[in-house]
């Protein structure tokens, strides 16, 4: 029979259009063209709709995939996903993931343990006015189902994190949808309580909610969406980019019917300074350290990748203290930095993909956050 053997690559980038780390994994002949699938990462810059310092990152990297493979720009997005995250305050490092994919023979029959699985899809093209909305969440629940049947997995419980990203809103695209006579969600562009980035990321969230039956189809609609805090995914990381016109997905899970030397798990932190949401995490993925304690250097060279969400709370208490983060005109920097900072404190690396600073998500249950850890199995 055929399995997947999946493999993941950690690339510190010195700049945004840095694809040194890429090459180099490529002259080594870690990477191929044939089994690169996904490059998810973290990118310098302001992290909102107009951080160029990410557009200029998948400019870069959509010029050097299209070298690699052999292919013209605009095909690129037919064979490789990406998932790029804006904004590096704090303590994280801004560094690329590359994801490969290979299928391999195994033997039929015998018990084998859950290893890592991947799977990929793109939407169908997602208009203005369908941002933030239903129409975006239909289109990534669909993608999702798609990721899920490219990755061979069919129980969601399996599912341990599904990354995507979507288009945001950009003066030009309110403009088309309006003389359209179409309408927005918002025409604040930023990624405060009632941005169109913050409409964008939630839908996203509740797309992968509904399609894993997180989330009945039928508690959803356009008023849901940033407005019940009871609706969320446990496994679903999501961000938005003007830059973008489809959503792309990436859906991480466990399958026996995988010859990969990896395994994923999640968890989720309750609060912003929840460390034990973190080592949960890294025990679901299979390190074993006891305890309160922190993983030890066996653990650590184990570990691959940890992704996670940093949100902010949709209150200014924490553990019964009150904070004065929903005052402070930065807070969406901070929530980030907040967030890299609490892994890197179990980690002790800082090459960690954080992504948030928004107010409130359906992105992981309320004032919580998602976890999920990449391991080496052996």
């Amino acid at each position: 029979m055929k399995a997947q053997r999946v493999d993941m690559f950690v690339c510190p980038s010195a700049t945004p259009s840095d694809v040194s780390g890429l090459q180099k994994l490529a002259d080594e002949g870690k990477i191929k063209p044939e089994t690169l699938v996904a490059l998810v990462g973290k990118t310098e810059g302001t992290g909102a709709h107009d951080d160029w310092g990410r557009i200029w990152a998948d400019a870069a990297l959509r010029e050097w995939t299209a070298r690699f493979l052999g292919v013209p720009k605009d095909e690129v997005a037919k064979h490789v996903i990406f998932v790029l995250s804006g904004g590096c305050p704090g303590v994280i490092t801004p560094h690329i993931a590359a994801v490969t994919r290979e299928f391999v023979d195994v033997p039929d029959g015998g018990d084998r343990e859950k290893r890592l699985v991947v799977g990929r899809a793109g939407s169908e093209a997602i208009g203005p006015e369908e941002v933030g909305r239903m129409g975006m969440i239909r289109k990534v629940a669909a993608a999702t189902h798609e990721a899920m049947k490219d990755a061979g997995l069919t129980d969601p419980k399996d599912v341990h994190l599904v990354m995507v990203k979507v288009p945001g809103l950009t003066v030009a695209s309110i403009r088309d949808a309006e003389s359209r006579g179409e309408t927005v969600v918002s025409h604040d562009l930023t990624f405060g309580p009632e941005g169109a980035g913050v409409y964008a990321n939630d839908a996203a969230a509740l797309g992968v909610a509904m399609a894993l039956g997180e989330v009945p189809e039928s508690k959803l609609s356009d008023d849901v969406v940033r407005r019940d805090w009871d609706l969320f995914s446990e496994v679903a990381m999501t961000s938005s980019g003007g830059e973008k016109r489809h959503g792309e997905v990436v859906v991480f899970g466990n399958s026996t019917a995988s010859a990969s030397a990896l395994r994923i798990g999640h968890s989720v932190t309750h609060d912003f300074i929840d460390a034990e949401g973190v080592r949960a995490a890294l025990r679901s993925a299979g390190l074993q350290f006891d305890g309160d304690g922190l993983p030890d250097q066996d653990d650590l060279r184990r570990l691959v990748h940890v992704f996670a969400k940093s949100v902010i709370p949709g209150n200014d208490h924490v553990r019964g203290n009150r904070i004065t983060l929903l005052d402070d005109v930065h807070a969406y920097e901070i929530g980030k930095a907040l967030g890299g900072m609490l892994v890197a404190s179990v980690t002790g690396r800082t090459t960690n993909y954080v992504s948030g600073g928004e107010r409130n998500s359906h992105q992981g249950p309320p004032d919580g956050n998602i976890v999920a850890a990449v391991v080496r199995a052996d």
